[in-house]
């Protein structure tokens, strides 16, 4: 087994600040929040390259962008650091998931037929 093999981050998914959202009220925006941290001794991949930062890429590689159904369009907020002690840190993702119109209930717009 390789060295990284054994090493341990850890991705902490948040959704908070639900909100209305006018064109499609049976729906919440909201913001969702993805800690990604890693131990500090392992942050460097070589290269220049940096755990934290690689995962991160990956994460906003798929979700920027990306309508996910149930849940909405991802839209990039920021990154900001975020330091546990002094063993564990990394950075928080922030996205606003918007609900289009492709998750609207059939129902609250006559679509049913009776």
């Amino acid at each position: 087994m390789s060295e990284h093999e054994e090493i341990k981050s850890y991705l902490i998914f948040a959704f908070d600040n639900f909100r209305t959202n006018a064109s499609n009220p049976q729906f919440r925006d909201c913001t969702v929040y993805i800690d990604v941290l890693c131990h500090s001794d392992y942050w460097d991949l070589g290269d220049f390259r940096l755990r934290p930062l690689k995962i991160c890429g990956y994460i906003d590689g798929i979700l920027n962008n990306a309508r996910l159904s149930g849940i909405g369009t991802f839209q990039f907020l920021g990154c900001n650091e975020l330091v546990l002690d002094e063993t564990l840190s990394g950075y928080t993702l922030s996205y606003a998931a918007i609900h289009g119109t492709d998750d609207v209930l059939p129902s609250a717009h006559g679509w049913v037929e009776k």
